[in-house]
């Protein structure tokens, strides 16, 4: 029997909470499970290694707990990011946020069932994909990642970092893959495994491989070995920019993903 519409968005929320769960592998980071929240912070000076997520609180608490955060990051002068979804509570946190000054980056949350055959086109010879093992392969993916997204240099060193930490090879659950276009680094993808699913992260291209079809062939060689591996479901975020490309590989929308940015008032990275 096919999932259903809530049981898909609950697996891209559980996917997203079990990854931050092995975060705690990573010692740059303090993660905190609390009862109705779990949040990191850190020295870093980007968004995502300062998350809150799975905030689950009664209205009467629930600005108390945006007050902590922002107290909690104000101190180490560094940025947050506060995921919001289906399960959130409550319902109006992401209003909250945003009076508390935070900035929404709207995402889908998006689900593609694995069992059928993933079918792909004829491959681009000039186009080699391949798993991450080794340092150096994850130092170049790294660099793929930045220039894709405009990041600097040492978002990616910890990226570097903290993907060592969790592991690589095929016995992690947090897997990587890297596309060349003539043997030069192009695009990457990470899949991560947990809560049962198969999670597509950070599907990148640089602007000069674009609109070719390589993000569509990575996300595919991805949704591949979870196949083999024997999972069922696919998940991931998708930008609105991004989605008619998921689509094309049979995921559908299932839920809205908000990924609120705050900053403090002095912030320089």
């Amino acid at each position: 029997m096919a999932p259903d519409m809530a049981s898909m968005a609950q697996a891209v929320e559980a996917n997203l909470f079990a990854f931050f769960q092995h975060l705690a592998h990573w010692p740059r980071v303090e993660l905190h499970d609390d009862r109705d929240c779990c949040w990191m912070i850190s020295d870093l000076p980007f968004p995502l290694f300062n998350s809150v997520l799975r905030a689950q609180r009664p209205p009467d608490r629930a600005d108390a707990l945006i007050g902590d955060r922002i107290a909690a990051c104000r101190g180490r002068n560094v940025p947050m990011l506060w995921w919001t979804g289906p399960s959130t509570m409550p319902p109006d946190l992401g209003e909250r946020l945003d009076r508390h000054g935070f900035l929404l980056e709207g995402a889908v949350g998006m689900a593609a069932d694995l069992q059928p055959p993933i079918e792909a086109p004829a491959p681009d010879a000039a186009v080699a994909i391949e798993p991450v093992e080794d340092a150096a392969t994850l130092t170049a993916w790294s660099r793929v990642l930045c220039d894709s997204f405009g990041a600097p240099p040492p978002f990616g060193e910890a990226f570097v970092d903290l993907a060592s930490a969790i592991g690589l090879g095929s016995r992690s659950p947090f897997r990587h893959f890297l596309a060349r276009v003539n043997g030069q680094p192009a695009a990457t993808c990470s899949l991560f495994l947990g809560a049962g699913v198969a999670g597509i992260y950070d599907v990148s291209t640089v602007p000069e491989h674009r609109r070719r079809g390589i993000g569509a062939s990575i996300t595919r060689a991805a949704m591949q070995e979870a196949r083999a591996l024997g999972y069922r479901m696919a998940i991931l975020h998708s930008s609105a920019l991004g989605a008619g490309m998921y689509r094309g590989l049979g995921f559908q929308d299932v839920c809205a993903i908000g990924q609120h940015v705050w900053a403090p008032e002095n912030f320089t990275r």
